[in-house]
């Protein structure tokens, strides 16, 4: 309780920030938009040579692109910007003021900065979820379309401690900025079904560095696809990462001296 006490006291600074610059708000959305739109054409750019791309319709591909951006849009609110600049926090030595506070340290190390203006960011992707069921050669069930969106919380959880996997490498490695960029392009992996991974890089992909499985397993879900194995799955590689990635928040904080 005492952590979402904090965690909430953190969105409240945050959005009062957000409400002194409301203009941000407005230049996320049409940044946003222009993304959303530009992934959109590319879709409908590959189904107009095909009618499928790995047994996907195009409905059904929309829709995985939807559960990605819906895990993008979290991320861009809540712990991006955090994970970015993680690295320049820990060589600057602002870490300590954060260390000495009566908070989780990760909390506050990921989560200080809380983007509320990228809530806009949403709308368009509700926009593109409307397009995709619009698209879909069978109407979509509700119940099943719900535990999509339960499964993206999974997804979302398991793409954070994947991020603060790459983030802890700071503490071993002085700049990490690198692997930062890197894992936000492979991430770009996700917008696509899983199935169009094959060999050995589907395999990196599912078992090694999860990612074909944040969007695709939702999507499989709410199109009541007979694998619920790959929401077993999902759900055991949050728990294995969320695991391994607090291993090595506590190994790097040993290695920790402060720049000061």
């Amino acid at each position: 309780m005492k952590t979402l006490k904090i965690f909430l006291k953190l969105c409240e600074l945050n959005l009062k920030k957000l409400l002194v610059y409301r203009a941000s708000f407005f230049i996320s959305l049409i940044l946003m938009s222009m993304w959303v739109l530009a992934y959109f054409t590319l879709i409908e750019v590959i189904f107009y040579h095909t009618s499928t791309l790995a047994g996907w319709n195009k409905g059904q591909v929309m829709l995985v692109m939807s559960f990605y951006y819906l895990v993008q849009n979290a991320s861009d609110i809540f712990f991006k910007d955090n994970f970015e600049d993680f690295g320049l926090t820990v060589r600057q030595g602002e870490l300590d003021f954060k260390i000495v506070k009566p908070a989780p340290l990760r909390l506050l190390s990921f989560f200080w900065e809380i983007r509320f203006d990228h809530a806009a960011s949403f709308l368009p992707t509700i926009a593109m979820i409307i397009y995709a069921v619009h698209n879909l050669n069978e109407p979509l069930s509700a119940t099943f379309f719900l535990a999509g969106l339960a499964l993206t919380a999974a997804s979302i959880v398991l793409y954070f401690n994947i991020l603060c996997i790459i983030a802890t490498l700071t503490f071993w490695i002085e700049r990490n900025e690198t692997f930062n960029v890197l894992i936000f392009n492979v991430s770009q992996l996700s917008r696509y079904p899983r199935q169009i991974y094959r060999h050995l890089i589907g395999k990196i992909l599912t078992f090694g560095i999860p990612l074909a499985l944040i969007a695709s397993v939702p999507a499989e879900v709410a199109l009541q696809f007979d694998n619920q194995h790959l929401a077993l799955l999902l759900l055991t590689m949050t728990l294995v990462f969320s695991i391994i990635s607090r291993f090595f928040w506590h190994a790097g904080l040993k290695k920790y001296s402060s720049a000061n």
